[in-house]
């Protein structure tokens, strides 16, 4: 359980501080029944022996300034959660820490974690990812690898190839076509009354318009082409004219010519191995692109995304399996699949990964439950491994705004000092509680970690 010693009521402490040391005291109560109740009505309780119970959370901008950030409140709240596991997996941790090991702090001394440093980029948004183990329940095996893609893996953004039109690079139109109009975009009003482009706005082009190619470019042959060889070091070579076109030719810009359309993962994937008792598994944590869900581009690269990675994954497990028949590997993190039936659904569900059928009955995990972006799936967790094996005990989401900050306490949360809280007089309750909590949900899944009977069964087996 959490260290309780900052709701600890002192001497000289004011009536408000005292009241509100004791109204922290009832949620954290409340909450604990909820916890408690959750867990075992989610689970097999039939099972006995050792389990543990592993979770993903994306807790929003979780370290961020944005509402006045999280006070020892939410962060007592958070503790008691995270709690109730016993490795979880964060999303969405900020870049300064500070926050973060507040939060280990209330958790105490038998609490570790491994954190990823930042991804550089635009769409990483400098976001760590989080494993946090009760290191009572789970060890570190000293395992630990970032997930990056072959060369010829690599995934492709969500505008293509695209030249930048500078340093000489201009397009001719040919005509007297004039490309000025109105065109479906996503836009937004900027505190100036401007109004500006959100994304990137595309307009065909018509068939014969041309490019003017930058000083610096070259033509470029590929390799395996038959050619005339005068001397050692030489080729001569046919160019066709005044046409140059075909696979066995390019066109080499000069740098920083083209925006970088073949990319690593936009945060980048953390693989770690851990043990629980006789459990061996190694887990990967992401927070997949996400980009947006009205652009068709990029709601592909946010596919391609999760293909790509369980594709690396299932090579990974392939290998690690064939060195050791009783280890495991799961993914687990915030994907950011539309919805069960959406292609980023299934591609998670590729490569041989599965998705407990107690968490694929479960509508969403964002707070409106409408979106499935948070999941945790296996490597064919029904393979013969002997006796070592994935049995799943229990597993859902839990639903913390049922039991705290509820919409029935936002008069309280509006009377306390709004220069404190964050919380003005427009500021929208249940937006704003998002930034004190989250607006993603916990999922976890318990695992049975004691296979002593399987391996007593084995033996027997062997030596009969």
């Amino acid at each position: 359980m959490p260290f309780y010693s900052e709701l600890n009521i002192r001497t000289g402490e004011s009536n408000a501080v005292k009241t509100k040391k004791k109204a922290i005291i009832s949620n954290i109560k409340r909450l604990r029944t909820a916890l408690s109740t959750h867990i075992e009505s989610s689970r097999d309780n039939t099972v006995k022996g050792g389990t543990v119970k592993i979770a993903t959370w994306n807790i929003r901008e979780f370290g961020g300034t944005a509402y006045k950030g999280r006070s020892f409140e939410e962060l007592q709240y958070i503790a008691e959660i995270i709690s109730n596991f016993d490795l979880i997996a964060l999303q969405e941790v900020s870049k300064d820490l500070k926050e973060f090991l507040n939060l280990k702090r209330i958790l105490g001394p038998n609490w570790a974690y491994i954190a990823t440093d930042v991804t550089d980029g635009g769409p990483g948004n400098q976001e760590r990812m989080v494993f946090l183990y009760n290191r009572n329940k789970v060890f570190f095996r000293n395992i630990a690898g970032e997930l990056t893609l072959k060369e010829n893996a690599k995934i492709r953004a969500s505008f293509g190839e695209r030249i930048k039109l500078e340093n000489g690079v201009q397009i001719d139109l040919n005509s007297a076509v004039d490309l000025s109009g109105t065109y479906d975009a996503y836009t937004e009003k900027k505190s100036n009354g401007a109004i500006k482009l959100k994304e990137d706005l595309e307009i065909p082009l018509p068939s014969n318009s041309t490019l003017t190619i930058p000083d610096g470019a070259s033509l470029v042959l590929k390799k395996g082409q038959e050619i005339i060889r005068p001397e050692n070091g030489m080729a001569t070579v046919t160019v066709p004219t005044p046409v140059i076109g075909g696979e066995q030719y390019g066109l080499r810009f000069p740098e920083n010519s083209f925006d970088d359309s073949l990319r690593q993962f936009a945060r980048t994937p953390y693989l770690l191995s851990f043990q629980s008792g006789w459990l061996k598994i190694n887990l990967c944590t992401v927070h997949i692109y996400y980009g947006s869900e009205t652009n068709v581009n990029k709601l592909k690269q946010r596919e391609d995304e999760i293909k790509q990675l369980t594709e690396a994954l299932a090579n990974k497990a392939k290998n690690e399996f064939k060195l050791d028949k009783e280890s495991f590997l799961g993914v687990l993190g915030d994907f950011n699949i539309v919805g069960k039936d959406h292609p980023t659904m299934a591609a998670l569900e590729s490569n041989g990964f599965k998705i407990p059928e107690a968490l694929k009955n479960i509508p969403g995990t964002n707070v409106k439950r409408d979106k499935a972006y948070d999941q945790i799936a296996f490597w064919k967790p029904t393979r013969n491994t002997e006796y070592a094996k994935l049995k799943f005990v229990g597993a859902n989401i839990f639903d913390y705004y049922e039991h705290i900050y509820r919409e029935q306490d936002e008069a309280a949360y509006r009377a306390q000092n709004s220069n404190e809280t964050g919380l003005k007089p427009g500021t929208k309750f249940t937006t704003w509680r998002t930034y004190k909590l989250s607006d993603h949900l916990p999922m976890w899944v318990e695992l049975q970690t004691d296979f002593s009977e399987e391996y007593f069964e084995k033996i027997e087996a062997e030596n009969p």
